[in-house]
C-alpha cells in the first residue's frame, strides 16, 4: 500500500475567493498599481475594491487576464487557482454578479476533523474506465483497484481522491491535479462537481439543477462549452456526478 501525504494541503487553507493575496504580492513585485487592474478588467476602481473584499467574484476570463497581466509562472498559477477554488468551496452561500461564478456549498459537509488524519482511497482517473456506478460506490471501487491512499483530515460522504493524468488533460482538468470528491451523494445545485460522461470524458463543472433541465457550466477559461441537458436526457450522457470537496490544481507552461 502506498500512502500519499501532501504537506501543502495540511497547511492552513488561504481564504480569499479571488486569490487576492497572490494578486497583491505580484502587483508589488512588478511595481504595478491596483488601478491598473480596473483598466485591464474594464471595471471601476470601486469594483476592484469589491474584488479585494471578496464581495465580487471574478469570472474565468477575468482571472486569466490577471494571471497573464501579472506574469504568473506555473507555480504561481497553481497557488492562485488552488487558493481561490478552495476558498469558494469553503465559502458556501457566496454569490456574484456581472458574470461571476456562484457557489452554494454547505459548510457543514466540508468540516475538517481537526487533528485526525485518515486514509482516503486515491487513484488515477483512468482507473474509472471500468467503474459501474450502480454496483458499488466509487470509494469502494478505488479501495479494490488502487493500492494508493491519501492521508488527510478532510471529511464527507464516501470521500475519495482522484489524480488527473496527462491522457485526461482536458476540459479544465490539468495533469497532476488532485480532486477530492464525495462519492456518496449528488451535488447541490450551484456546487462545483466532477462529472463522468458516457463518452469517456470527465468534466469539472458547476452543476445547476432546474425544474426541467440541468446545466454544466465551465469553471476555467478554455475548458469546454456549457452543457445543457433536459432531465429526460441526463442518463444518455452522464454516468455519474459528484460534488468536489477540495482541489489542488497543477498548471504547466
Amino acid at each position: 500500500m502506498y500512502i500519499v501525504c501532501r504537506e501543502a494541503q495540511e497547511k492552513k487553507m488561504k481564504a480569499h475567493v479571488n486569490g487576492w493575496e497572490t494578486i497583491e504580492r505580484q502587483l508589488s513585485q512588478l511595481g504595478r498599481k491596483q488601478g491598473e487592474l480596473a483598466r485591464l478588467l474594464q471595471i471601476t476602481p470601486a469594483a476592484v475594491s469589491q474584488v479585494k473584499k471578496g464581495v465580487y467574484l471574478l469570472n474565468p476570463k477575468q482571472l486569466e487576464k490577471i494571471a497573464t497581466f501579472l506574469q504568473f509562472d506555473a507555480v504561481m498559477r497553481n497557488e492562485f487557482y488552488t487558493e481561490l477554488f478552495n476558498a469558494r468551496l469553503l465559502g458556501g452561500g457566496v454569490s456574484s454578479s456581472s458574470g461571476g461564478v456562484r457557489y452554494r456549498v454547505s459548510r457543514e459537509r466540508h468540516e475538517v476533523e481537526t487533528g485526525r488524519k485518515r486514509e482516503i482511497p486515491l487513484g488515477d482517473l483512468e482507473l474509472l474506465a471500468d467503474y459501474v456506478a450502480p454496483l458499488e460506490t466509487m470509494r469502494n471501487y478505488l479501495l479494490r483497484k488502487s493500492p494508493e491512499r491519501y492521508l488527510g483530515t478532510i471529511s464527507g460522504e464516501e470521500v475519495c481522491a482522484l489524480r488527473v493524468g496527462a491522457e485526461f488533460e482536458q476540459a479544465g482538468l490539468t495533469s497532476g491535479s488532485l480532486i477530492m470528491i464525495e462519492s456518496g451523494r449528488i451535488p447541490d445545485s450551484g456546487g462545483l462537481s466532477l462529472v463522468g460522461m458516457r463518452d469517456g470524458h470527465y468534466l469539472l463543472r458547476e452543476f445547476i439543477a432546474e425544474t426541467d433541465r440541468i446545466v454544466l457550466r465551465p469553471m476555467l477559461l478554455d475548458s469546454g462549452a456549457e452543457l445543457e441537458l433536459k432531465r429526460s436526457e441526463v442518463s444518455d450522457y452522464l454516468l455519474w456526478v459528484h460534488p468536489v470537496l477540495e482541489l489542488t490544481l497543477r498548471f504547466c507552461k
